[in-house]
């Protein structure tokens, strides 16, 4: 695919420039495949370099009516789809999950993948994600990083118990719950040299992890508290079960709560809605899919845990789960499904939590 030839575009836009335009992005890191369908079915693609008001002075040379642009969501970020938003075009940015593929594989390029998107886009076959602006997604991004810090920690830690295990050596006391005591007596423990040093080095690693954590941890409750989301962070940690963590992540996850306008959608994307399953005389089936956002999820599955112990409300709930499911996992996803919602029309309410009746 070239690059782009104005008098080849203008001979394929001749006569359809009344007909509107839709464009289908294939974007990389270096360059954007760019292709130009007709309302024919007919398409025209060519290459440009990895600048998104480049590529804008280019559709706007076109001179035609484009009604439409998607593009795929990945590593590249939301950056051109908030540039060609404010030149005043229609984007979607589809998960590669949700674009329809072809049954059977077959040939694959970034021309073809520019094409399918510009088809799909004008049969409206692609259902848009929700575009972060900077600030949520530099806020989510450092949030998302803390996160990675955490599964580090507990990989470390991981990492010094299969040391002595390996080694046969006895767990120090208190070592279950990582104090500061363990820590140190498992510095103090007369060992063979070479596993001394293997043994000192994860626990510096320990050591760094832990700190860059909660360095991260410390930035991001200062960012929250200065912004608009301070309110809703409040109103989120007044729900028993819900702490700091929970709270900043759902806020960061969920940013723009209000764009949700049911309760299931909320659910579906955070990946707590069962899917049914039926076919012909065989009993539905609802099971939930692990899609969406699994961190989220995960946490939510926690807090409800939490909330069920402290609320009695929650309690009573949970306990008619149980006589229905039979099952504590589906009973205390079907919690955490609740909680999801509490949170959600707490944050868009901007209310402190009340008690379940």
């Amino acid at each position: 695919m070239s690059g782009m030839n104005l008098s080849r575009i203008s001979r394929f836009t001749e006569g359809f420039q009344g007909q509107p335009f839709h464009i289908g992005l294939d974007v990389h890191k270096k360059n954007y495949h760019v292709a130009l369908r007709r309302v024919d079915g007919t398409t025209q693609t060519w290459v440009c370099t990895s600048d998104p008001h480049q590529l804008c002075s280019q559709l706007k040379s076109l001179n035609v009516q484009i009604e439409g642009i998607a593009q795929e969501s990945g590593p590249t970020g939301y950056g051109l789809a908030r540039v060609l938003e404010k030149a005043g075009y229609y984007v979607v940015v589809a998960a590669p999950s949700r674009i329809p593929r072809q049954v059977r594989p077959g040939a694959k390029c970034d021309r073809l993948d520019c094409i399918k998107l510009a088809e799909y886009v004008a049969k409206g076959m692609l259902r848009g994600i929700a575009i972060p602006n900077t600030e949520e997604e530099r806020l989510r991004g450092l949030q998302r990083r803390m996160h990675q810090l955490t599964d580090r920690v507990r990989g470390g830690k991981q990492r010094i118990k299969s040391l002595l295990l390996l080694h046969s050596i006895n767990q120090p006391a208190g070592l279950e719950r990582w104090t500061q005591t363990a820590i140190k007596t498992l510095e103090e423990m007369e060992l063979d040299h070479v596993i001394r040093t293997h043994l000192n080095s994860l626990i510096r690693e320990l050591r760094f992890l832990e700190g860059e954590r909660h360095e991260v941890l410390d930035q991001i409750k200062a960012l929250i508290r200065t912004s608009s989301q301070w309110i809703p962070f409040q109103c989120l940690k007044s729900v028993p079960g819900v702490g700091s963590i929970t709270a900043m992540t759902f806020i960061t996850e969920v940013f723009r709560p209000e764009r949700f306008e049911r309760a299931d959608e909320l659910t579906s994307y955070l990946g707590l809605a069962p899917m049914v399953h039926q076919s012909g005389e065989k009993d539905k089936q609802a099971k939930l899919i692990p899609v969406g956002q699994g961190r989220m999820r995960c946490l939510l599955i926690e807090a409800a845990w939490v909330w069920k112990a402290k609320e009695p409300g929650a309690q009573e709930l949970y306990a008619k789960l149980i006589t229905k499911h039979g099952v504590a996992q589906k009973a205390i996803c079907a919690l955490a499904r609740r909680l999801a919602i509490i949170l959600w029309r707490l944050s868009v309410e901007q209310r402190p939590y009340t008690q379940m009746a």
